[in-house]
């Protein structure tokens, strides 16, 4: 069993093709490019952590989900129904655990390469954020490393904050041992403060 890091698929959202560039003529050749590219990588007996927005459409997750291999926790996205912010009631939480993920965390830690790392969709709070969008939401850094989405193509590694959104991963899960093969090497900070590098 492996385990696995993704984040921001956006099934069926045709702006977002255009937002960020996404190499896709239409959203159903992207949806069908990124099940594709997960179910590549991904086995059914892995799994895999999602940090945050699945699809635009509440009504699209029943759909795609099931259809993406391997055990599935979320870590809802400003996106999710679910998300603490928004009208998370059971009722939402629900379409999403009945949609095919095992369960819903909020923000979360686990362990990886010796150390404590945060999962959640936001990435630190930063003043100096040229997209200042949901700031109160966003995680106090607190020195330790994070594992996040939210910021599509921005960067893949900004010091101690590795970006899992799809479109840095080549629409493919991030693995665990490239995630602590990361934080092994340490803060990753160039001229710009951020990093494309891995």
């Amino acid at each position: 069993m492996k385990t696995w890091f993704t984040s921001d698929h956006h099934f069926g959202h045709a702006n977002i093709i255009k937002y960020c560039n996404r190499p896709f003529g239409s959203t159903d050749e992207m949806n069908v490019a990124m099940e594709a590219a997960w179910n590549r990588v991904v086995e059914p007996t892995d799994l895999v952590y999602y940090v945050g927005d699945c699809a635009m459409d509440v009504g699209l997750v029943p759909t795609f989900v099931p259809r993406l291999n391997g055990t599935k926790i979320l870590v809802p996205g400003n996106h999710d129904k679910c998300w603490q912010k928004k009208d998370a009631t059971d009722k939402w939480r629900l379409h999403y655990l009945e949609a095919g993920f095992q369960s819903i965390e909020q923000s979360m830690r686990m362990d990886i390469a010796g150390v404590s790392v945060l999962l959640n969709h936001l990435p630190y709070r930063n003043e100096s954020d040229p997209d200042p969008r949901y700031f109160e939401e966003r995680p106090v850094d607190d020195g330790g490393w994070l594992i996040h989405g939210h910021v599509h193509h921005r960067w893949k590694v900004a010091n101690r904050q590795i970006n899992v959104s799809v479109e840095v991963w080549n629409f493919e899960p991030a693995s665990m041992e490239t995630i602590a093969e990361i934080i092994q090497n340490g803060p990753v900070l160039d001229a710009s403060g951020v990093s494309d590098s891995y």
